[in-house]
C-alpha cells in the first residue's frame, strides 16, 4: 500500500493506494533508535508498534478511520542522532 502526501497540499491531491484522498486522515511518525527495533526476545516490533499505534488512534477517533491510519516507524541508525549536542550513542574508541 503506498500512501503519497505533499503537506500543504489540499486533499484531492494526495492518495491513498493509488486514489485521491476524500477525508483527512491521522498520519504518526515514530522516530526510533534502529536497534531498538531488534531487541532480543521482541518478535516483529515494527509490526507491534503499528498495531498498537493505529489501535491507539482508533480509540481517540473511533473505528471508521482504523483503514485510513498511517503509521510510519523510522529507524534511526547509530551515530545519526543526538541529545544534548552529543552524538548518541558516542563514538567507539
Amino acid at each position: 500500500m503506498a500512501v503519497v502526501e505533499l503537506f500543504g497540499i489540499p486533499r484531492h491531491r494526495w492518495g491513498i493506494g493509488g486514489v485521491p484522498a476524500t477525508m483527512s486522515t491521522p498520519i504518526v511518525s515514530l522516530n526510533v533508535r534502529e536497534a531498538a527495533l531488534h531487541v532480543p526476545g521482541v518478535d516483529n516490533a515494527p509490526t507491534q508498534l503499528i498495531t498498537s499505534i493505529t489501535d491507539a488512534v482508533v480509540e481517540v477517533f473511533g473505528e471508521s478511520v482504523r483503514r485510513h491510519v498511517t503509521v510510519y516507524v523510522v529507524g534511526v541508525p547509530a551515530g545519526r542522532s543526538g541529545v544534548g549536542g552529543e552524538v548518541d550513542p558516542p563514538p567507539a574508541n
